[in-house]
C-alpha cells in the first residue's frame, strides 16, 4: 500500500508533467480534483465498512474487494502510453486508484484500531504499521535508484518498475493477511438513531482537532513530497542524487521510529507529536539560507535530518484517533472506527491535494518555473521558497489544534474502564 502511495505523491506529478507533456497547472488541478473526490467517497466507505460485515468478519472482505480495483488502476496509471495520455485519462484512472486505496486503507486502519485497546499498545501497533509503511516506501524507492546506477534514467522506466513492484506484491502480501489475522464479527447495537449517531460525530471537538492537525501536516508533507525531486534536480543541480537521497530519507525515518514511540510512551502522544512537527518545520526553514547549487553535503544533510521526523505524525495521529474511537463508543454504544479513520484519511488526502495543486500553480504562475527546462535564478529561488515555506507552514499549523489536548493516557484508561464496566453489566 505504501509502495503504491509514494510514487503517486512524489514521482507521478513530475512524470505526467515532464514526461507525458501535461502542464504543471493541469497536473496539479487533476491531482487536486481526484483527491477532493475522496471527501465524498471516504465517509461513505467508512460508514459502509462499519455497517456491512460478512461471514469472514467486518474488514477482510473490503480489503479483498479493493485488490482488483487497485491492480487495474496501477497498471493504467503507472504504465500509460504517451499517445493515450490526456487530462481526462489521468483524472479517470487517478480517481479509480484512489477509490481502491480508500477501501483498502480505511479497512486496514480501522481493523488495526480493533486489534488492541490500550493506550501504549495502540502506539506500538500503529508504530509498527508505520515502520512497515516506511519499509515499503524505502524498497520501492530503491528501484529507480538501482535503475539510475545501472544507466536507466528514463522516467517512464522508473515509474513502470515501481508499478510492477506493486502489481506483484499486492496479492502476495494481502492474501496471508486475510488468511491469518483475526477479524471481529461483533457489531454493537445502538439505541441511538442514525441522526443522533452522526450528531455525536459532528459535535466531537477532539475529532475535529485531530482532523485539523492531520490536514495541516498532510499539506506540509505533500508540498515536500511533490517538490523534492525538483529541489534536488533543478535547484541543487544534482539529479543523480535525487532518488538515492530520497531512499535514505525514508531509511532515516525507519531508524527513528522507535525513538518517537519511546518518547510517546514517556511524555504522551500529543506532546511527542508537537515536538516532531516543530522539529521538522525548523529543519525546512533552515534550508532557505543554506541551500546552494551543487552542494551535496547540504542536500544530504537536509534530507536525512528532515527524514527523522517523517513517520511521527502519521503514527501518532492514527493512534490518537484510535483512542478517540473508544470515547465515541462510550457515548454512542457502537464501534465506529471505520467512520473515524475515513475522516482522517479524507483530511490527509485533502491536505495533500491542495498542497500539490497550490504549490504547482505558484511555481508556474508566480515564479514561471518550467519543469525539465533551464530556469533563471528567480524561478529557482521561487522553487526553494515554495518548498521550504509551504512545508514548514503546514507542519507548524498542525501544532495549533494539539495545544492542551486532553485525551492522555489517564483519560483513556478511564474511558476503557467505563466501557468494560458497561459491557460486564450487560
Amino acid at each position: 500500500m505504501a509502495a503504491m502511495g509514494m510514487p503517486v505523491a512524489v514521482y507521478l506529478p513530475r512524470f505526467y508533467s515532464e514526461g507525458m507533456g501535461l502542464s504543471l497547472v493541469v497536473v496539479g488541478t487533476i491531482f487536486t480534483i481526484a483527491r477532493i473526490s475522496d471527501v465524498i467517497t471516504d465517509p461513505i466507505m467508512g460508514y459502509a465498512i462499519d455497517r456491512y460485515q460478512t461471514r469472514w468478519g467486518r474488514r477482510k472482505h473490503w480489503i479483498a474487494l479493493s485488490l482488483p480495483i487497485l491492480l487495474i488502476s496501477v497498471w493504467m496509471v503507472f504504465m500509460p502510453s504517451k499517445e493515450s495520455v490526456s487530462a481526462s485519462y489521468l483524472l479517470f484512472w487517478l480517481v479509480a486508484l484512489y477509490i481502491g486505496y480508500t477501501m483498502l486503507a480505511i479497512a486496514h486502519q480501522s481493523w488495526g484500531a480493533e486489534l488492541s485497546q490500550s493506550y501504549d499498545d495502540r502506539s506500538r501497533l500503529f508504530g509498527w504499521r508505520e515502520i512497515f509503511i516506511i519499509a515499503g516506501m524505502t524498497i520501492v524507492l530503491a528501484i529507480p535508484a538501482a535503475l539510475e546506477l545501472n544507466g536507466y534514467s528514463s522516467q517512464q522506466d522508473k515509474v513502470a518498475s515501481m508499478g510492477w513492484f506493486c502489481l506483484i506484491l499486492f496479492p502476495i502480501l494481502a492474501i496471508p493477511t486475510l488468511l491469518v489475522v483475526p477479524d471481529s464479527h461483533s457489531v454493537s447495537s445502538s439505541r441511538l438513531s442514525l441522526k443522533k449517531q452522526f450528531t455525536l460525530i459532528a459535535n466531537n471537538q477532539l475529532m475535529w482537532r485531530l482532523l485539523a492537525a492531520d490536514f495541516a501536516s498532510g499539506f506540509g508533507t505533500a508540498v515536500s513530497g511533490a517538490l523534492y525531486i525538483f529541489i534536488a534536480s533543478a535547484y541543487f543541480k544534482l539529479p543523480e542524487h535525487a532518488s538515492i537521497a530520497l531512499l535514505f530519507y525514508f531509511l532515516a525515518s525507519f531508524l527513528a521510529m522507535p525513538m518517537w514511540l519511546k518518547l510517546a510512551y514517556k511524555i504522551g502522544k500529543d506532546v511527542a507529536l508537537k515536538i516532531a512537527l516543530g522539529y521538522a518545520a525548523a529543519i525546512n526553514l533552515l534550508l532557505i539560507p543554506l541551500a546552494e547549487e551543487g552542494n551535496i553535503a547540504i542536500l544530504w544533510g537536509f534530507t536525512l535530518t528532515f527524514g527523522v521526523a517523517f513517520g511521527a505524525a502519521p503514527t501518532l495521529l492514527r493512534s490518537m484517533m484510535a483512542d478517540l474511537t473508544d470515547q465515541d463508543e462510550l457515548h454512542s454504544g457502537e464501534k465506529r472506527s471505520g467512520v473515524f479513520f475515513a475522516l482522517l484519511t479524507t483530511t490527509n488526502k485533502l491536505g495533500a491535494a491542495i498542497a500539490v495543486g497550490t504549490s504547482f500553480a505558484i511555481l508556474e504562475l508566480a515564479f514561471n518555473f518550467l519543469p525539465g527546462k533551464e530556469n533563471p535564478q528567480a524561478a529557482l529561488d521561487g522553487l526553494l521558497l515554495t518548498y521550504s515555506l509551504g512545508t514548514a507552514l503546514g507542519l507548524l499549523l498542525a501544532v495549533i489544534p494539539l495545544i492542551r489536548y486532553p485525551l492522555d493516557k489517564a483519560a483513556h484508561q478511564l474511558i476503557r474502564s467505563q466501557i468494560e464496566m458497561r459491557s460486564n453489566s450487560n
